[in-house]
């Protein structure tokens, strides 16, 4: 990218533009929002005033015909991402995607392919790789002092009778799926990265409507195995009955074990159990938002070349949706 501020246009002005994306990117000197698509214009005209972006659009292709663009956020119900972004690569953008990047793999190759055919970078909105807490037990697993991890357990269990949720996350033609590809994706990314990216052997897997009047699944677990000699259990609800919110993430390794959300880290050495966890300097209540920042930083220093790889790439998440495919055919053919 030149030393001139990089043009940034936004699709989509829902919760996570205008809690995370547009608040950040407005505060950037070297990166200027220059536009807004979206088919609300009411909305639209509120949130553009709101973070001063001079420009509104009903169409994306009209914005895109219009507009000088280096950038595109797309940031829209699930199945416009392939269409928005096959457009925004088009005419020439880097894209950044939240996630997940389509409802199936298929979509996502698509998206990867025309990303190569231009020489653009697309990369996906896998927030969680970003956390501070994740940091250091990343940096343990690459240095092997946990030994050979064998086993992870992780889970996501949202409680509460009301699903505080957009109403198009249950509609399957729109989401791709239920729970699995709103939460469950997002820690089987995690899990898989931060042990090296193994190759996926085997998929068992289970699902059940806690709430009977969804057409997607509420509740999911699933069993993988790697070729890493890896095995994962997950868990994952929007309406588990226990009383508060479950998120974690846990390693068990040949030479120690480590916990995510609180950060605990343990070594086994000598035939003792030593804590070995570092202090994060980062208050837990911070640890979300700062995750979404830190990405968004990571993203814009990749294209101004101030680092060499870009962390969460559309090749990554192509693979990660094959990974959730695998999962749903195992319900299928349990049926």
């Amino acid at each position: 990218m030149s030393n001139q501020p990089i043009r940034v246009g936004i699709v989509g002005s829902g919760v996570v533009a205008q809690i995370i994306h547009l608040p950040w990117l407005s505060r950037q000197e070297d990166i200027q929002v220059v536009a807004l698509c979206e088919t609300d214009v009411r909305k639209a005209t509120m949130v553009a005033k709101r973070f001063s972006v001079p420009n509104i659009y009903q169409d994306i292709e009209d914005m895109f015909n219009r507009e000088e663009l280096d950038v595109a956020f797309i940031l829209t119900p699930t199945n416009m991402h392939l269409p928005m972004a096959l457009l925004a690569l088009k005419h020439g953008c880097h894209v950044f995607i939240e996630k997940p990047v389509a409802r199936n793999a298929r979509e996502a190759q698509k998206i990867a392919e025309a990303a190569r055919k231009v020489d653009r970078h697309v990369m996906v909105g896998m927030q969680n790789r970003f956390r501070a807490d994740v940091e250091p037990i990343k940096t343990f697993l690459d240095d092997n002092q946990l030994g050979d991890v064998f086993f992870v357990k992780t889970g996501w269990l949202q409680t509460g009778e009301k699903l505080d949720k957009s109403s198009w996350v249950f509609n399957k033609k729109i989401a791709g799926g239920g729970v699995l590809l709103d939460l469950g994706i997002q820690l089987l990314d995690l899990a898989w990265w931060m042990n090296g990216k193994p190759n996926l052997v085997s998929v068992s897997a289970s699902s059940t409507n806690i709430k009977p009047d969804l057409e997607v699944e509420d509740y999911l677990s699933a069993y993988l195995t790697f070729d890493n000699g890896m095995t994962l259990f997950g868990e994952f609800s929007w309406a588990f009955p226990i009383g508060k919110d479950r998120f974690y993430l846990d390693f068990f390794g040949k030479k120690g074990s480590s916990w995510l959300s609180p950060l605990r880290i343990q070594r086994l050495w000598r035939g003792q159990v030593l804590n070995i966890t570092p202090d994060v300097k980062i208050h837990p209540r911070s640890i979300f938002k700062k995750s979404y920042e830190t990405e968004l930083q990571h993203f814009f220093d990749f294209l101004r070349g101030d680092v060499e790889t870009l962390i969460s790439p559309i090749d990554e998440a192509v693979t990660v949706m094959e990974m959730i495919d695998k999962i749903y055919q195992a319900l299928e053919n349990q049926g």
